[in-house]
């Protein structure tokens, strides 16, 4: 049997690692990380799609998951992480469960909606089963640097997919810049 405590922290810090990721950081992988709490899940990709496929869905993230400002810090945001689980303190394990069921329920959601693109609206919802209500930063560096080569020779999308045709492994770490040379990735 699972402890839900333990099981409802590890789903709480996916996905707030998804929800803070910012800038360059942001990118449609992260989603499996959170995908992944779910049994059944798609796996975590580990082998390269072809270039224009993979920027093809980094072309979709920056069009449908980007926002141009901040979005607004709701007044009743808890912004001290020290505080964003107390709520968890409090409950029984009846509670707990459904809590985690609440939880997953929001994760296989997200999930599903991925059958189409996701929008801003799909994170925005999954990040409402936090506690801490605290506002995402959608903001993206600009098309010419997230989708091109305007920032740095070697530097966005295209330039990541590109620096892993030469890995030497079949598993790759696609939250890295490649080329990957070590058999255990």
């Amino acid at each position: 049997m699972t402890d839900p405590f333990a099981e409802i922290i590890a789903c709480r810090h996916a996905i707030r690692q998804h929800r803070d990721a910012k800038g360059d950081d942001r990118c449609w992988l992260d989603d499996y990380a959170v995908w992944a709490l779910i049994a059944g899940s798609f796996p975590v990709p580990t082998e390269v799609p072809p270039v224009e496929e993979a920027t093809d869905m980094c072309r979709a993230y920056f069009k449908l998951r980007r926002a141009d400002t901040a979005e607004a810090q709701n007044p009743a945001a808890v912004t001290d992480p020290k505080l964003w689980d107390t709520d968890l303190e409090k409950m029984d394990d009846a509670q707990l469960t459904q809590e985690l069921a609440r939880i997953h329920a929001s994760v296989r959601l997200h999930r599903d909606n991925a059958c189409k693109p996701l929008t801003l609206d799909d994170d925005r919802a999954l990040y409402a089963v936090l506690p801490e209500q605290v506002a995402a930063d959608f903001r993206l560096p600009p098309e010419d640097e997230f989708l091109g080569e305007a920032k740095a020779p070697h530097a966005g999308c295209p330039s990541f997919w590109r620096s892993h045709a030469k890995c030497l492994v079949k598993r790759h770490n696609l939250h890295q810049w490649g080329p990957c040379h070590d058999e255990r990735v």
